[in-house]
């Protein structure tokens, strides 16, 4: 039995389905690809398959992963090729490798946000405004009920390009299996502290294991 890494990104209108729909749908593909994948025992027998961290619904993925197991040994290139051909518009596999680190190793997230502003550098102002202080509160929605959190520990800018009628934001945030801080809590307080409700799309670029690399 081989684990196997596959890569693959969530664009376009696929971000808008949720994790049990992307469980589902990669199942579905692995099933048609005929590729030998290894089953759970028991008596609900089902394909082996385990997500590093779930996107959060509207978010895209340039470079997400999950494992699965082969039964025999094939050339990753064509496995990849032979799973792509089974998924729908929008989610893409990228590459199968071998995986070198376990999922919990991961433990950081790094982002895009793109924000239409019109007028960008007054919205880069604010953003450093905030970032700038000593804490950042904003009410976290759980399953456990609503609770002030400080998300200033959790996120640290990496750039800023401005553009007309737009902002790029990217950062590094959270992101492990003891709990992840979703960027768009700090569209939240730009809404809590300015009074501002700006809009921006979220990209997951990658995750970062706990030294700052790339997982893999």
């Amino acid at each position: 039995m081989k684990a196997v890494r596959v890569w693959f990104s969530k664009t376009g209108a696929a971000k808008y389905i949720s994790h049990l729909d992307l469980t589902r749908c990669m199942s579905r593909a692995l099933k048609l690809s005929k590729l030998p994948v290894w089953y759970t025992e028991g008596f609900n027998p089902h394909i082996y398959m385990t997500f590093a961290m779930p996107l959060s619904l509207g978010v895209e993925g340039l470079m997400e992963c999950m494992d699965i197991r082969l039964t025999e040994d094939m050339e990753l290139p064509a496995a990849a090729r032979q799973l792509a051909e089974h998924l729908p518009k929008d989610i893409s596999v990228l590459k199968m490798t071998e995986p070198v680190l376990g999922f919990d190793a991961t433990a950081f997230a790094e982002y895009e946000l793109c924000f239409d502003a019109k007028d960008p550098q007054a919205l880069a102002d604010v953003l450093d405004e905030i970032l700038s202080l000593d804490s950042i509160i904003v009410m976290k929605h759980s399953k456990k009920g609503d609770k002030e959190f400080d998300i200033k520990p959790h996120f640290t800018l990496l750039d800023k390009q401005i553009e007309p009628g737009l902002l790029r934001v990217k950062l590094q945030s959270s992101c492990s299996q003891e709990g992840s801080v979703n960027p768009s809590l700090l569209l939240e307080a730009v809404k809590q502290y300015k009074g501002l409700v700006p809009y921006a799309e979220i990209t997951r670029i990658k995750l970062l294991a706990k030294d700052f690399s790339d997982m893999r």
